[in-house]
């Protein structure tokens, strides 16, 4: 019994690393939007079997980060403006209700937590790119909206920040000034409880992300085939 137990463990770890490693690059654009994905060359460059490798497919399936195909394949999701502003509608309906809610309500220590966030955040913003950064900026979005935020409101959101790390990560390069700016802003409206204020400011951190992705924006070319 111990000895399945044991092995229960590796698989899930061997399936939850062919995951993050496929999701790191579908993220960074190493895999581009539109681009075939086969199980075969996936099994020489990971050194692993395909089962792994079609449970990390049914994973970022459920993200909407790929489309399974038959005969062991997959595309990754395509990207489009249209995607890109329902994304956002929906970002700035969930988020900026559940920051009005949080920021009027917290704690000394929920806005410690969001104080400590930040600090940390802004340690690993030299590589601004790297999957380090991009997990420590969630978890400053997050500690903006947890006082006030449900299981729910928390699974919904993982998903949304993760396809808008896809598109800021893609298409812009330079938003780390303003955007930082604006987490320090939240902060400050934090730290007085000015839940109207940090409203405005998420609203206009949101809308600017947008906008640059748009600007930036290229219809991708890649072929599924």
């Amino acid at each position: 019994m111990e000895t399945v137990r044991d092995h229960t463990i590796q698989r899930v770890s061997l399936v939850d690393n062919v995951t993050e490693r496929l999701r790191g690059a579908l993220l960074s654009g190493e895999i581009k939007p539109g681009e075939r994905i086969r199980v075969a060359e996936l099994e020489k460059t990971f050194g692993v079997s395909h089962i792994p490798i079609r449970e990390a497919f049914r994973r970022l399936e459920a993200e909407g980060m790929i489309i399974a195909l038959p005969q062991r394949a997959a595309v990754a999701a395509g990207v489009d403006l249209e995607d890109l502003g329902g994304l956002y509608d929906l970002r700035r309906v969930i988020e900026c209700e559940v920051i009005r809610r949080s920021v009027a309500s917290m704690t000394p220590e929920q806005v410690a937590r969001v104080e400590e966030a930040l600090r940390v955040l802004v340690a690993t913003a030299q590589d601004n790119d790297s999957p380090e950064f991009w997990e420590r900026h969630m978890d400053f979005h997050w500690s903006l909206l947890e006082p006030a935020a449900s299981a729910w409101v928390k699974r919904v959101l993982d998903q949304m920040w993760i396809a808008s790390q896809r598109y800021v990560r893609i298409f812009v390069s330079e938003t780390i000034g303003d955007a930082m700016r604006d987490h320090r802003d939240l902060l400050a409206a934090c730290k007085k409880r000015d839940a109207d204020r940090a409203e405005k400011i998420l609203r206009r951190h949101l809308d600017r992300t947008e906008l640059a992705v748009r600007k930036a924006f290229v219809p991708s070319d890649a072929s599924a085939s």
